[in-house]
């Protein structure tokens, strides 16, 4: 029996484009085996509206529009990826909010988002303009190992790279390396 193909969605945070992590997941996901599904999916080019918490009151119906594209982009995947910068010692506002209705999507009754994405893997692609000690992505990291751990996902860790200005994180040979590499479990 063949296992089901890997399928990568990179989901892009930064509202800045071809910034430092796109251009580490890029290098990245180069290195992914040929033949290896992958979209690349920009949130702030698929708005969310502002999640609203009905769970004890109204329930949640089927989500629409922008909703259903995110959460079937998210369903068809094997391996998420979450590509962003590190704003404030957290995830930029569009990839909270993208998390923020997982919680109604769970709920959907079609689509029961927690029970397919378990033994799904979840990847994080994060720079920050800290340096490598100042361990600013340290909160990020955390949230993103819990929410992978409450769906019964498998975190696969994190690329990450230090920089400000756009190609900053890939002047350091060390991450370049380190991002040629990052998805070498797929190969096995």
């Amino acid at each position: 029996m063949n296992p089901r193909p890997r399928h990568f969605l990179f989901l892009l945070a930064s509202t800045r484009r071809d910034g430092n992590s796109e251009q580490l997941a890029r290098r990245a996901a180069a290195h992914l085996p040929p033949g290896t599904e992958a979209t690349w999916l920009r949130l702030d080019e698929h708005p969310l509206p502002p999640f609203v918490d009905t769970r004890h009151s109204t329930g949640y119906g089927d989500p629409d529009g922008t909703a259903r594209l995110l959460a079937e982009a998210t369903l068809r995947a094997t391996d998420l990826v979450i590509v962003s910068p590190v704003y404030w010692y957290s995830l930029p506002a569009a990839a909270k909010l993208y998390f923020d209705h997982w919680s109604g999507w769970m709920r959907s009754p079609a689509l029961k988002l927690r029970d397919q994405m378990k033994g799904k893997h979840l990847w994080a692609v994060l720079v920050d303009s800290d340096q490598a000690h100042e361990g600013s992505a340290g909160p990020v990291l955390e949230s993103l190992r819990r929410t992978a751990d409450f769906m019964g996902m498998s975190f696969e860790g994190a690329l990450l790279g230090h920089g400000s200005k756009p190609g900053e994180a890939l002047q350091d040979p060390g991450t370049a390396g380190q991002a040629d590499a990052f998805f070498r479990s797929v190969l096995k």
